[in-house]
């Protein structure tokens, strides 16, 4: 056994492990953005967005013990993601032989979270949603590469499977884009903008709103109730619901081909969390967007990214 190769085994555990913790990252991030949201608050649907209304008329906005402690916890895992981001690098680019495969993960991983600690320090209590697409995409981004990092260090040690090629980053670029849209639905408080696709187009065509809602660079005007502004959130929930149709077609298609190329577990894995992710989509809007749902939904999320990237 070469030196490289004893390192590839403490990779594949380190790589996990850090997945592990992004995903932790992810679900206490989207714990907070909800919550102070206004979801799963008691005064439901009138306190949606109540939060964003106060700062915006100038008031003072008190956290809540439950988003404190979490984000207590998110900075202790955050560091500790960054810390065992940090011993990756070391492993794989400061001992020789030098692991260029693992070595460009590792550091790509590290620029990742060294660029979302500079973004929270910069933009405390920034209500753009483009902060929020920045937060959440690095931590979905960073946990497809410690995914891939383990990937391909088991690979290296056993024998590559069978990647499924461009079909597979056809449908990663995919989902991100919808992993996107549904960041903005949150940061632009449109939840309730509309009740089903037929609804939301009508609302969009009535108001005349444009496109111009999917700008993550426009802070969002909440009106007096929690629906007074749905024209621009109508278009937000139109294309996140759109996208959401292609993404599931694209998924199964893929999920179908792993299957027939003999990596039935991935296929199967893939068909099911997207048919899941579908599933609690339709489930959260039925229940009057319950917060673990919600939560769920995210969860789902992150691990269908994760998967796709596996396949590639």
């Amino acid at each position: 056994m070469t030196v490289s190769d004893r390192r590839l085994p403490l990779i594949k555990r380190m790589a996990w492990l850090c997945a592990v913790l992004m995903l932790a990252t992810i679900s206490l991030s989207a714990f907070m953005r909800l919550s102070q949201a206004g979801l799963g608050c008691s005064d439901w649907p009138a306190c949606y967005g109540q939060n964003l209304r106060d700062l915006q008329l100038g008031a003072s906005v008190p956290s809540g013990h439950a988003v404190a402690a979490a984000r207590l916890a998110h900075r202790v895992v955050a560091s500790l993601a960054l810390i065992l981001v940090i011993m990756l690098t070391m492993t794989t680019l400061a001992t020789r032989p030098v692991l260029r495969r693992q070595g460009a993960l590792s550091l790509a991983l590290l620029v990742l979270a060294l660029a979302l600690a500079v973004l929270g320090i910069v933009t405390p209590g920034a209500r753009l949603p483009a902060v929020t697409l920045g937060n959440l995409m690095g931590g979905f981004v960073m946990l497809a590469l410690c995914w891939r990092l383990a990937a391909s260090a088991q690979a290296q040690s056993a024998g590559a499977p069978v990647g499924l090629g461009a079909w597979a980053v056809v449908a990663l670029l995919l989902l991100c884009v919808q992993l996107a849209g549904g960041a903005l639905v949150s940061a632009s408080y449109a939840a309730l903008s509309c009740t089903d696709l037929a609804d939301c187009w009508t609302t969009a065509l009535s108001a005349g709103s444009g496109w111009q809602a999917l700008d993550p660079w426009r802070e969002p005007l909440v009106g007096a109730t929690a629906t007074s502004g749905g024209a621009n959130g109508a278009v937000v929930l139109l294309a996140h619901g759109s996208g959401a149709v292609v993404v599931l077609a694209m998924l199964a298609l893929l999920g179908i081909t792993a299957w027939r190329r003999g990596r039935r577990r991935e296929g199967a894995a893939l068909v099911v969390l997207a048919a899941a992710q579908v599933a609690l989509g339709l489930l959260v809007v039925a229940a009057d967007l319950p917060l673990a749902g919600v939560l769920l939904h995210n969860l789902v999320a992150a691990l269908l990214l994760a998967l796709l990237v596996r396949l590639i």
